[in-house]
């Protein structure tokens, strides 16, 4: 049937009706689909609304600085965002007055405390002589006009990031269709396209000098769809909004695309079928000469696709396999197929046998020691996907179209598996992992855990948080949910304006064995208020669970603290869906519960007693403290 005589809103409401949550927001991001517009986004959202009366979105807040007409675009947005249980509250800045409200610090934007700020810019309005008079201008004028333009929005983004710990999305500028001068500005030293340019690769170089900002590429997403198709001369002159109507979405997609990385966890794991997947054909059917691979139609498609799977786990997201396959025939594809782009070694973790797929994801995350959220699924197999979102609806499970031509690109777009950065630790997570499965063959050799345990050779450094580490720290506060206390997320800004309070310290924790360094694991965020050292944050990734070094990290603290003359170190346990792990923490490490407040516990440690143990199989070492200026 054809996606598009389906009656999806009788379906939403059917499923809302027999409580199916699952379902129905199933069939609201089929009806988002075939029709992204301002009528389905008020459906969507009311729709929403009734499925967050029995859950708790995700809350973000975005705040739009422009130069011209975004209003069409906001409840597109918030439509995009709450099919991910997200919602979005907004605030959009006066028309063409970006620069007071920045400069101003009473301004409406700073009282709105927004978590995203988006700059909207375009180039006809911030620099109106290059745009729209570039062949009256002799060539010393646009250098100059440049050097102007850059600086001035550079100037602007200074004060923003001065003014608030906000993650910034800046605009950057487009060029004309048509040059301005034609072909004879192919003569000048800078043709028109180049002097924007230019500017552009000004403002990437201050945007990557800020942390927690970021440019969004406006003529690359145009030129994605078709400018002609992107933009609306006739709009422009009559409303003041430079898109077509159906350009208003994709522009409201690309703008949640950015948001999604900072507003959702991010996942860690792409799962991936096989057959019709990775290749054409059913292996077991055509065998390895059958199924499609290489430079021709269809195979091509394929390859494509394995080629942006590589990429994608370059940017530190693990490979696995969830196959009903016999294994020994994947493993000859693997071996011994010349078109064969990826590669066993590529695959942190295998489950290809006859088992449902729905078991085999739940079994991947318990071996991976991860949440399932943190899973994307791909599958062509429509029945596949359907039982993934029924059984375990944590996992991301994408639409994968009829057509393999399409997998490339779905993948490189998907929100999830963005990064803004990218710490050593991601690029060598599966490194990490392969390190992982060396000690637990290990652990079968030894009968105790302790045994295990002082086998491993642990040890662990602990120092402040300097201007090296704070990216992975904050990093590590946004993503970490197992064996977090407290669940507190910052962003790079936010953490560096925490640490600027003098009563405050950020420590991070690296910790290796024998097996290899897992690099900086750890974090502890502390307050000493009234001789008491009050833990803000204390976390540690999920790879280390299970080695008691997050008592180690207690034990630094303690010994920190009553070296300052603190008379107790205290800190919250508040229970999430996640958590779980992390509940006996500060109870294995000697604290006693001093409040309870619903659900969630307050855990003290009298250091006039004495300081928490340190584990016995551990070695502790601190460096130096490096200085606390994170400039």
């Amino acid at each position: 049937m054809n996606n598009s005589t389906i009656n999806w809103r009788d379906i939403i409401q059917s499923a809302i009706a027999e409580g199916d949550a699952v379902g129905a927001q199933s069939a609201a991001r089929a009806l988002w689909a075939s029709a992204p517009n301002a009528s389905t986004a008020r459906y969507v959202l009311a729709r929403q609304a009734e499925l967050w009366r029995n859950k708790q979105p995700i809350e973000h807040r975005v705040a739009v600085l422009r130069s011209y007409t975004v209003e069409p675009m906001l409840p597109l947005l918030q439509a995009e965002a709450a099919l991910s249980d997200c919602r979005l509250a907004t605030h959009v800045g006066e028309f063409n007055a970006y620069a007071q409200e920045i400069l101003d610090s009473s301004s409406e934007l700073y009282r709105f405390k927004p978590d995203t700020i988006i700059l909207a810019v375009q180039t006809r309005d911030v620099a109106p002589d290059l745009w729209g008079r570039f062949a009256d201008l002799d060539d010393d004028t646009i250098a100059e006009r440049v050097n102007e333009v850059a600086g001035e929005i550079g100037g602007l983004l200074a004060q923003l990031r001065a003014k608030t710990s906000a993650h910034l999305l800046v605009h950057a500028l487009e060029t004309p269709v048509i040059p301005a001068d034609g072909m004879l500005g192919m003569r000048r030293p800078l043709t028109q396209n180049e002097a924007i340019g230019l500017i552009n690769r000004r403002l990437r170089e201050r945007v990557m000098n800020l942390s927690d900002a970021h440019l969004l590429d406006v003529e690359a997403l145009q030129a994605r769809y078709g400018r002609a198709r992107f933009l609306n001369e006739r709009k422009w002159a009559t409303a003041k909004l430079p898109f077509s109507a159906e350009a208003l979405a994709w522009m409201a997609a690309e703008w949640w695309r950015h948001l999604s990385m900072v507003a959702l966890p991010q996942a860690k794991v792409l799962a991936l079928d096989l057959d019709n997947t990775l290749w054409g054909g059913v292996l077991g059917e055509e065998g390895i000469a059958g199924i499609r691979l290489g430079s021709e139609h269809p195979g091509a498609h394929f390859s494509n696709f394995q080629r942006a799977i590589l990429d994608i786990a370059r940017r530190g997201i693990l490979l696995v396999l969830v196959s009903k396959n016999n294994w020994s025939d994947v493993q000859q594809v693997f071996d011994n197929h010349p078109d064969m782009l990826l590669k066993q070694s590529d695959f942190t973790a295998v489950r290809v046998n006859w088992e449902s797929k729905v078991d085999n994801l739940i079994s991947l995350a318990e071996e991976l020691n991860l949440g399932l959220d943190a899973f994307v699924f791909l599958d062509d197999n429509p029945v596949e996907r359907e039982a993934v979102r029924r059984s375990i609806p944590q996992v991301a499970v994408p639409e994968l179209s009829e057509d393999p031509s399409t997998y490339a690109d779905m993948l490189r777009l998907l929100p999830a598996l963005e990064r803004l950065h990218a710490s050593a630790e991601d690029l060598e997570r599966s490194k990490l992992y392969a390190q992982e499965r060396s000690r637990q063959a290990a652990r079968a050799d030894v009968e105790s855990l302790e045994e295990f345990l002082g086998s491993l050779g642990i040890r662990v450094e602990v120092e402040l948080i300097g201007a090296l580490t704070l990216g992975r720290a904050a990093q590590l506060t946004l993503k970490t949910n197992q064996l977090n206390m407290t669940t507190r997320r910052y962003t790079e800004s936010q953490l560096r304006e925490r640490l600027s309070n003098p009563r405050c310290r950020g420590y991070v924790l690296r910790a290796s064995d024998r097996f290899g360094d897992n690099g900086i694991v750890g974090v502890a965020i502390v307050d000493i208020v009234d001789q008491t050292l009050d833990i803000d944050t204390l976390l540690l990734s999920c790879r280390v669970i299970g080695r008691q070094i997050e008592t180690a990290l207690l034990a630094f603290l303690s010994r920190s603290a009553r070296s300052m003359g603190v008379h107790a170190i205290q800190g919250w346990y508040v229970p999430t869906s996640k958590n779980a792990p992390a509940r006996a923490v500060y109870k294995t490490a000697g604290f006693v519960v001093a409040t309870e407040n619903g659900g969630s516990e307050l855990w003290r440690f009298d250091l006039r007693s004495g300081e928490v143990g340190l584990p016995p199989w551990i070695e502790l070492s601190t460096d130096s403290p490096p200085s606390l200026t994170l400039d």
